[in-house]
């Protein structure tokens, strides 16, 4: 790790084929978003939006994987639009990476402009758990701006007809997210659970979903952090930790 510039840092991941600016203190992605970034696709000339993009690892891994996509990264805070820049310009990414200044609740963007969406949402709902006293932490993992509804009537409404959604979003809130989904006419088309480990319950779901479609869907295998209590990554997660 090598610091550049006030309150940054500077991490190589995936072997050093990503180089990746972050805040040296407070909210730092965690596994969960390398997780939807290899879970989400992107193809060749598509149009992707990032909501909530933080320092955008999710955005590069996606740029990386499919650099003839456009890729716009959302994010409201200034360290985190930092970030994103440098991210972009280090990474040679300039022209796949997009970092706008904006609130997807405040509709940046024309109507039906994406043909895919991605994000890794706050989790849980205002008043549940416990509050950081880092305000990024809070913006990142609790909704402070708009509720779960909210967030994805904005999203279904940047979406063209047959566009595509990727999240992970907490297990726990499962029920209300697919009930969510359905009321915007964006339908669960790809589930997958993710535990920590075999015998755990699952602690987060990835979900492709797309705008008025039919009504089938395919739950894939479980996806398992460790491969036991306390123990080493699974295999499946390792490459997933080495390469992009």
């Amino acid at each position: 790790m090598e610091n550049d510039g006030k309150g940054l840092s500077l991490t190589l991941f995936f072997k050093g084929k990503l180089k990746v600016y972050q805040p040296e203190k407070g909210f730092r992605f965690g596994i969960d978003s390398v997780l939807l970034g290899h879970f989400l696709k992107v193809k060749p000339g598509e149009k992707a939006l990032e909501v909530g993009a933080g320092s955008g690892i999710i955005s590069l891994m996606a740029a990386l994987k499919q650099p003839k996509a456009r890729i716009f990264a959302v994010e409201l805070d200034p360290l985190f639009l930092r970030c994103l820049r440098l991210n972009a310009g280090k990474n040679l990414l300039e022209n796949s990476i997009f970092p706008v200044k904006g609130d997807i609740g405040k509709n940046p963007f024309r109507k039906e402009v994406f043909d895919v969406v991605f994000s890794n949402p706050p989790y849980f709902k205002p008043g549940c758990g416990r509050q950081s006293p880092d305000k990024l932490k809070n913006l990142a993992k609790r909704e402070t701006r708009a509720g779960l509804k909210e967030f994805l009537k904005a999203v279904a409404g940047v979406l063209k007809n047959r566009g595509r959604l990727y999240l992970i979003f907490t297990a726990l809130r499962t029920a209300e997210l697919m009930a969510s989904l359905k009321e915007v006419r964006l339908e669960p088309k790809v589930l997958r659970f993710v535990h920590s480990y075999p015998g755990d319950q699952a602690r987060f779901i990835l979900v492709e979903a797309v705008k008025q479609a039919g009504e089938e869907t395919l739950v894939l295998p479980p996806l398992f952090i460790y491969q036991e209590k306390g123990g080493p990554y699974t295999t499946e997660v390792r490459e997933m930790l080495e390469e992009v």
